[in-house]
């Protein structure tokens, strides 16, 4: 990759950022098409997030992603926002296009997409089981409601989140049955999953190796999918326990994907080649995993 003066440049916001996975992905992504653009990581404390965004317009920034903490803070900041982020409520991607800053959330098309292609399986009249009720739930129940679930469950540590969480996708989408519990309502989460078809992870648990979710896995009907958006470490507990019952099963390595995939159409109307982006993916965790 040579850098020019005519080189467009990308990248992402977020505090820490160090640790970003999608500076090998949109670079990978950029030589293999052989596109005169650069995507560089920005570490932007809270603080700083308006200036930032204005520097984007300053310096013909041509997109950039957006992860924590700024993913709902940047909103108020920006001249457009795309529907389905006004329904999360976040922003993850952000085109520069002659000076107007224009928002999306592709969290929801890459979760679509990385069930879709890792399991074959589309939402539509399907009855699935969101464990958390963070943004990232949020993310996710937009898109399983916009592709026409049949009854979202959604399980939170704290009831009160869950409830309000189920309460506003009603609201919106008054055709889908949306329920709402506790995590400690063993009973009520043994009856609920026992005719669900996708389980999906939607919360940090399992992030540092711990498996606080306790859920009765054994009970799910032959066929249902796990999904967890937890991507390091690559086999969570959650994971680890449906492989142990041989239920289908993935991280969120392939949703981390897919939003970088639409995250780079959006921003050069250009079909993502896929593959580099995935190989650079890969690599980049074996690099780390072995460090």
């Amino acid at each position: 990759m040579i850098v020019k003066a005519t080189t467009r440049l990308y990248g992402i916001f977020g505090h820490p950022v160090e640790h970003s996975l999608s500076p090998y992905m949109h670079n990978s992504a950029f030589v293999k098409l052989g596109l005169d653009c650069v995507y560089v990581a920005f570490d932007i404390k809270p603080g700083k997030l308006g200036d930032a965004v204005r520097g984007l317009k300053a310096l013909n920034v041509h997109g950039i992603n957006i992860t924590i903490p700024h993913k709902e803070t940047i909103l108020n900041l920006l001249d457009e926002i795309d529907n389905d982020a006004m329904l999360v409520g976040a922003v993850n991607t952000v085109i520069n296009k002659d000076g107007r800053l224009t928002g999306y959330n592709t969290d929801v098309g890459g979760f679509l997409r990385a069930v879709k292609e890792d399991f074959g399986l589309l939402p539509d009249g399907k009855k699935i089981f969101v464990v958390g009720a963070g943004g990232a739930a949020r993310a996710v129940v937009v898109g399983l409601a916009t592709n026409r679930a049949a009854e979202v469950v959604i399980v939170n540590r704290t009831r009160s989140k869950a409830d309000a969480l189920a309460q506003e996708f009603k609201n919106h989408f008054p055709k889908i049955t949306f329920k709402s519990l506790s995590l400690r309502d063993s009973r009520a989460i043994s009856t609920e999953i026992s005719n669900t078809e996708l389980v999906i992870n939607c919360s940090s648990a399992g992030m540092k190796g711990e498996n606080p979710l306790n859920l009765p896995l054994g009970l799910l009907p032959k066929g249902a999918c796990i999904y967890d958006l937890v991507y390091e470490p690559s086999v969570t507990p959650l994971i680890k326990d449906a492989r142990d019952l041989r239920l289908n099963s993935n991280s969120g390595i392939s949703m981390l994907l897919y939003q970088g995939v639409e995250a780079f159409e959006i921003w050069t109307g250009k079909k993502a080649p896929v593959e580099e982006m995935k190989k650079a993916l890969t690599v980049k965790k074996f690099l780390d995993d072995v460090e």
